[in-house]
């Protein structure tokens, strides 16, 4: 029967475009809920460094974060296992599946599209991403906290600023 509810609640969520309400604080549940924790995936490498020095700059990014994702994302295999509540490991492709399996939340970011790596950051830019636990069920998005590019692939970092989310929004005694 849970299965059936969470379809009907979340199959929308799905088709539409994703547009998601922004929520004070964290939801009460977590205890008792599933999180999606997102690894971060290869992405193709779409420019070739002897076209342009641009070119060569972005064919750069792309192929450095292919480089380091493997220990990015066994590191957040690590360190993932601090949170003491359910989740698993998925992907920004992958994870959206496992809602009909009772996982309602995912820990978000634009970062896990890899658009930045598509373009030129305007000189002495850093690019700072937003991570928000999304609760998958009724579309209510929980900013929980930013890194910047240079620290997305830090998954001790990010388990570490996401506890103390936690712990500021009454969760202190489960850690």
């Amino acid at each position: 029967m849970k299965f059936f509810y969470s379809l009907f609640l979340v199959f929308p969520l799905f088709l539409s475009a994703q547009e998601f309400t922004l929520a004070e604080g964290l939801p009460d549940d977590l205890k008792t809920e599933k999180v999606i924790f997102l690894a971060h995936q290869a992405i193709e490498i779409t420019f070739n460094p002897e076209n342009s020095k641009a070119e060569e700059y972005l064919h750069l990014r792309q192929v450095n974060h292919n480089e380091v994702i493997e220990e990015a994302n066994e590191e957040l295999e690590k360190y993932a296992k601090r949170y003491p509540f359910g989740y698993i490991i998925s992907n920004n492709s992958e994870y959206k599946e496992l809602v009909l399996n009772g996982y309602k939340y995912v820990l978000e970011s634009k970062v896990y599209d890899y658009d930045h790596l598509n373009r030129h950051p305007e000189e002495d830019e850093l690019i700072v991403f937003e991570y928000f636990l999304i609760d998958l069920y009724n579309g209510k998005a929980y900013k929980v906290f930013e890194l910047d590019e240079m620290k997305v692939y830090d998954a001790k970092l990010f388990i570490r600023k996401f506890s103390k989310v936690l712990k500021k929004n009454g969760y202190r005694e489960d850690f």
